[in-house]
């Protein structure tokens, strides 16, 4: 995600999911069970695998359809975040499956096994208004860190990964969303916007990954300008650091988020720019940096926030910098005044799963800019080839799983210059004070 202001950011992003009444609900036992004794009763277990998602949305009737595909496990219990979703049933080929619907949560019994499992649930959802779910009056999606459960079933830990595959009906114009998300991705990737969209096409990188950008009427320029070079960044992207796993076309979508320049969203493969971004190269270069860390890679928990966006920062100067584009003065601003302001905080957190992330002072612009400058100093350091190719090492590693930055930071150690890395890593990460150098910047 590209950073908005804070005060903005805590307009549409702090207000909780929506609660509300709502029924539970159990189904008989029945005899077309595989067990054919009993239907298993609902229970919590919030760590299944989910292998896959299939979503049918209708958006006229906000009526949708969840397929579910599960590894095989000896417990019969499946907890999935369902915000103020209304639970109609849930079944498998066997018949319906109890659950009971608690809020914020459901609990469905799955019969255990060795195999796979395939469960439905339908349901239906509502219009949210503070970026928390599925924004009717916008017509887009906004499902980010943790609201995807007001679209669909879902677990929204950072961490877990899955493939989806999605059906979008009922939009009143042209719905852009991913009919398939191939590789494993977080939860809020699955993303809606509609719109009266332009395709714009800006050509194909030589690992034959299609690029576009859709744009609504009046927004051409701006449009152009901030995809001026974003083919190079891609093909940059692709051969420095390797393969993309989300599918072979890809791009920005115009997002209508209410006018300001609030940045972008990292909904690969057609990540979201709010409509005053979308003439930046740099939140272009951004949002595309994503598909390789924070989506290709993901976050073992919000307080690795740095893995994504302090990588993707760097990322984004790196290969703007190969086509002549130079971002290091404006990042050299903005942490300037990180450093001289309220927003400061330390980028990196010793904890894992233990803090709200909109909530607290890690979401701010201090991940992204101590961490593209910590990067900045540990190629100085090994060189920009050789940290390329650490990323690249890394993110070949780790591409469909999660990680921790302290991976990362001890695999750059491993390359040379190990104690001087472990210094930038304390003062630029672990500590809150700027380094000293920070007040000799944007002069």
């Amino acid at each position: 995600m590209a950073m908005v202001p804070r005060s903005a950011s805590l307009l549409f992003l702090a207000a909780a999911a929506c609660g509300g009444d709502k029924s539970a609900a159990t189904a008989d036992a029945g005899p077309k069970a595989d067990d054919p004794s009993s239907r298993p009763p609902a229970s919590e277990n919030f760590t299944r695998d989910i292998l896959s998602y299939g979503l049918d949305i209708d958006l006229a009737n906000k009526q949708a359809v969840a397929t579910i595909t599960l590894a095989g496990d000896p417990d019969t219990g499946l907890s999935l975040e369902v915000g103020n979703l209304v639970i109609a049933g849930v079944h498998d080929d066997f018949g319906e499956l109890q659950f009971i619907d608690l809020g914020s949560h459901m609990n469905i019994g799955v019969p255990a096994g060795g195999e796979t499992r395939k469960l439905v649930i339908d349901y239906s959802f509502t219009s949210h208004q503070n970026f928390d779910g599925w924004l009717e009056d916008k017509e887009v999606s906004f499902m980010w860190p943790a609201f995807c459960g007001n679209l669909y079933p879902c677990i929204s830990n950072p961490a877990e990964g899955a493939t989806y595959e999605m059906t979008v009906t009922g939009a009143q114009g042209t719905a852009i969303f991913p009919e398939s998300i191939p590789g494993d991705a977080p939860s809020y990737m699955p993303a809606i916007a509609v719109g009266n969209f332009t395709e714009l096409a800006l050509g194909s990188t030589s690992a034959g990954t299609e690029l576009s950008v859709w744009h609504e009427p009046g927004q051409e320029i701006s449009a152009s300008a901030g995809t001026s070079n974003l083919l190079a960044v891609f093909e940059y992207f692709e051969t420095t650091y390797g393969p993309y796993s989300f599918g072979s076309k890809v791009g920005t979508v115009s997002a209508d988020w209410g006018g300001g320049d609030f940045g972008g969203m990292e909904h690969h493969p057609f990540w979201h720019v709010s409509s005053g971004s979308l003439d930046s190269e740099e939140v272009n270069a951004h949002e595309a940096a994503h598909g390789w860390y924070g989506d290709g890679v993901r976050i073992a928990c919000w307080e690795d926030f740095v893995l994504s966006e302090g990588v993707v920062t760097y990322m984004a100067a790196r290969a703007l910098s190969e086509v002549g584009v130079d971002l290091w003065p404006d990042y050299d601003c903005e942490l300037k005044a990180i450093c001289n302001g309220a927003e400061n905080t330390t980028a990196l957190l010793d904890s894992c799963g233990e803090i709200d992330l909109i909530n607290h002072d890690l979401w701010s612009n201090a991940p992204y800019q101590k961490g593209a400058q910590y990067f900045r100093e540990v190629a100085g350091l090994l060189g920009e080839a050789e940290l390329d190719a650490a990323l690249s090492e890394f993110y070949q590693a780790h591409v469909g799983g999660s990680a921790r930055m302290r991976e990362l930071v001890e695999l750059l150690k491993s390359k040379g210059q190990s104690q001087a890395i472990e210094e930038l890593t304390v003062a630029w990460l672990e500590t809150e004070a700027c380094p000293a150098s920070a007040s000799s910047l944007c002069p």
